[in-house]
């Protein structure tokens, strides 16, 4: 990393990423801008979660200043989220999918661990490296302990929080920014060009009200009800209902805190996504309205 002498653009959101992600850089041999690196918590800066419309001031300056590449800390500092040297907003889900590459790729397969809500282009680069990967509940803390159990190689979930079990295992940003600067260092590549070798996948999100005291019958209606619908290739029920269809998947899944089932729903295609979102939330709920 130091022999690239890369230049980054920092944004701390004036989290508790402030008080170690400019020192860390610097030793990394780093030339540094920085965005709200003061730590106040109070978040003068923008709103402290890491999206696209909170991150105008990042994504504007990294190729205003040429830089390599430019990241962004949530409040706590356990996630980290890239903009390529072209100013591209990448979605947590590549930089998961890069990180599981690399790890696989360094450990010649392996196990690696994240989340149902995870997108296929994670499953696709670990098991394309002789990697295997096993799906949890939502929750870094589960991520992380099914590492443990089964000596992974690599975890994390697709919001920016990557596990690398070689430090510790809890989501990490400072070591997450590292780490993609190692790739970037060993691969002799930009960014953009390693996140264009990642599959690409089209997602869709939606939600519906569902009181908490119908969710648990909502669920087993649903898992009873799909298992009969001919276009269902598997049924994972690790968390919520995740159907497997020939073109991709969806997943219904009740909030633990709020009274709403979320869908998620991927496919090759975008117009497949939406329409296996909406094919399964209208299931969901007129269960909803007969229970």
């Amino acid at each position: 990393i130091k022999k690239k002498q890369f230049h980054v653009v920092l944004d701390c959101g004036n989290g508790a990423g402030s008080l170690v992600a400019p020192i860390l850089l610097k030793k990394l041999g780093c030339k540094t801008t920085e965005l709200y690196c003061e730590p106040d918590g109070t978040f003068p800066g923008h709103n402290s979660e890491p999206l696209p419309e909170n991150l105008v001031d990042l994504i504007k300056k990294v190729p205003d200043v040429k830089a390599d590449i430019g990241v962004a800390q949530d409040g706590d500092a356990d996630r980290a989220i890239f903009v390529d040297e072209k100013g591209n907003y990448i979605w947590g889900d590549k930089t998961l999918a890069l990180g599981a590459k690399y790890a696989t790729k360094q450990n010649k397969g392996g196990i690696a661990v994240t989340p149902v809500t995870s997108s296929s282009c994670f499953d696709d680069v670990v098991k394309q490296n002789g990697g295997t990967v096993i799906h949890t509940a939502v929750g870094s803390p589960i991520v992380a302990r099914v590492m443990i159990e089964n000596n992974s190689v690599f975890g994390g979930e697709e919001n920016g929080g990557l596990i690398f079990p070689e430090m510790q295992y809890c989501r990490d940003s400072a070591m997450s920014i590292a780490k993609i600067l190692e790739i970037m260092s060993k691969e002799n590549k930009k960014l953009s060009q390693l996140i264009d070798e990642i599959p690409k996948y089209e997602v869709y999100k939606t939600k519906m009200p569902c009181p908490h005291d119908k969710k648990e019958k909502v669920m087993k209606t649903l898992a009873d009800q799909t298992k009969k619908d001919s276009n269902v290739i598997k049924v994972d029920d690790t968390d919520g209902v995740k159907l497997y269809v020939r073109d991709g998947w969806v997943l219904m899944r009740p909030s633990g805190t709020e009274p709403i089932f979320r869908v998620y729903s991927e496919s090759k295609d975008k117009n497949k996504a939406e329409q296996l979102a909406l094919k399964y939330k209208k299931m969901t709920e007129d269960i909803i309205k007969r229970i």
